[in-house]
């Protein structure tokens, strides 16, 4: 009976996305997507009018930052979900891109650069552009997570009329995106924000995590490059570990300004509740890992472990 439920569910859920799909591409998305751009079949704004605690609904824009040489996506206030097809015959996983930029803007190396390997081993991506900058007098994450949650129903809604499994839906996120993406693994059963419509009947659990050298995860004390290593601090309490907690890979730089004993704790605290995880930590590299000797490769290691656990 559940079963059929969920079946329903999904059913009306997909019926009230689809009225909101598919909103053109932004100025620059070409230069911003590169190669990963003629994989883009769809672009669905997760909600269908404002989104929680917003007063204005924009995308934002795509700028070129001359000083790390990447494109960056800035001033989001309306989120939404870009998805991307892999080539040939698709398998039956969707993983959700939470991109780093310090809850600032969205850097998009992390999606055509780091992602692309995801991409290329035949999994579905979904590029989630969530609110940013930090919203005044919130939570950094606040909007971002809300947005995180709202992003991951929708994808549930839509996985039969795509062809992934709703059961096999993950995150893999970049520094303040590793951030999100743990935070939306171990604690996905709060309660973030009002019932919109059915999609947000369904469940909002992540089937696995894969957090990249995340930030702002262990009470370090600072919120940037000027860090304290965090060496001695616990994990903060937002973290619950609570009983949907997913398998979760870590990768991190042991010279990273945010401590890689974020990752640690992590991967310590998912090995005492026996909750399957693996860890990378890579000696004498910073943070976004770069291409060191020791280091080059590692794309392909979430590629290995997504294969190891048959997603």
């Amino acid at each position: 009976m559940k079963a059929v439920v969920l079946g329903f569910v999904l059913v009306v859920a997909a019926a009230s996305v689809r009225a909101q799909a598919s909103a053109p591409a932004l100025e620059n998305e070409d230069k911003a997507y590169g190669a990963l751009q003629e994989r883009i079949v769809e672009r669905i704004r997760l909600w269908p009018g404002l989104a929680p605690h917003e007063t204005e609904s924009s995308r934002g824009r795509f700028a070129y930052d001359e000083k790390r040489k990447v494109w960056r996506r800035y001033d989001v206030s309306c989120p939404e979900l870009v998805i991307l097809r892999p080539a040939g015959t698709p398998r039956d996983t969707m993983v959700v891109v939470m991109p780093g930029g310090g809850y600032q803007s969205q850097h998009m190396g992390h999606i055509c650069r780091d992602s692309k390997p995801i991409l290329d081993s035949g999994r579905w991506l979904a590029v989630l552009h969530y609110r940013i900058p930090r919203r005044a007098g919130r939570n950094i994450y606040a909007a971002p997570r809300e947005d995180a949650a709202r992003a991951v129903r929708i994808l549930r809604a839509n996985a039969k009329r795509f062809g992934y499994s709703p059961e096999k839906i993950g995150a893999v996120g970049f520094s303040a995106g590793a951030h999100l993406a743990a935070i939306s693994a171990t604690s996905s059963q709060d309660v973030l924000y009002d019932r919109v419509d059915a999609a947000d009947d369904l469940p909002v659990h992540l089937n696995f995590s894969i957090p990249v050298y995340p930030a702002y995860v262990v009470d370090d004390g600072k919120d940037g490059p000027n860090a304290r290593r965090g060496d001695g601090a616990a994990i903060l309490p937002e973290f619950k570990f609570d009983a949907k907690t997913p398998p979760m890979f870590m990768l991190h730089g042991d010279k990273d300004y945010y401590s890689p004993m974020a990752s640690v704790r992590i991967y310590a605290e998912l090995h005492r509740r026996k909750i399957p995880a693996q860890l990378f930590v890579y000696a004498n590299v910073s943070h976004g890992l770069g291409n060191t000797p020791n280091a080059k490769g590692w794309q392909q290691r979430i590629v290995d472990w997504l294969d190891s656990i048959r997603f």
